[in-house]
């Protein structure tokens, strides 16, 4: 959980939030996560409507799916949608953990679509606020 990203740019934000992922112990590689979701972000960004963005690492070997949340002023993440992101969700997703990956990114995108469940989490102010507010606004919809 970082609220307020140090980043001014995609790449750095997602560097930092694999990083942070790193440093927690929930991924080995903090920098080669980083590659591959650039890598990923080249294909296809991963910014949606409503200031989100869900940029990804799919197929990682071992352990379980692991999340990373960070809040930004903004962010420009790229592709079609127009504005900036404020709300990033960095996921490395485990081939076993597939099928729940989907359930949770429909459960997100389906919380995420109300404005103030994306005002809570901007105004949280540090990462244990912010985890109070994810799991205040997600309990029925992330299963």
């Amino acid at each position: 959980m970082i609220p307020k990203l140090k980043a001014k740019d995609k790449e750095g934000a997602i560097h930092e939030l694999a990083m942070q992922m790193a440093e927690a112990g929930f991924v080995d590689n903090g920098e080669h996560l980083t590659e591959e979701a650039l890598r990923r972000e080249t294909i296809l960004s991963t910014s949606v409507e409503h200031g989100l963005a869900f940029p990804h690492v799919r197929g990682v070997e071992g352990g379980g799916l692991a999340f990373a949340l960070g809040t930004s002023s903004g962010i420009e993440f790229g592709g079609s949608v127009k504005g900036k992101t404020h709300i990033i969700f960095f996921m490395s997703i485990p081939v076993a953990a597939s099928a729940f990956y989907l359930k949770l990114l429909a459960g997100l995108t389906e919380t995420f679509m109300k404005a103030n469940a994306r005002q809570l989490i901007r105004a949280a102010k540090d990462p244990e606020s912010l985890w109070k507010s994810l799991t205040k606004v997600t309990r029925t919809t992330v299963k």
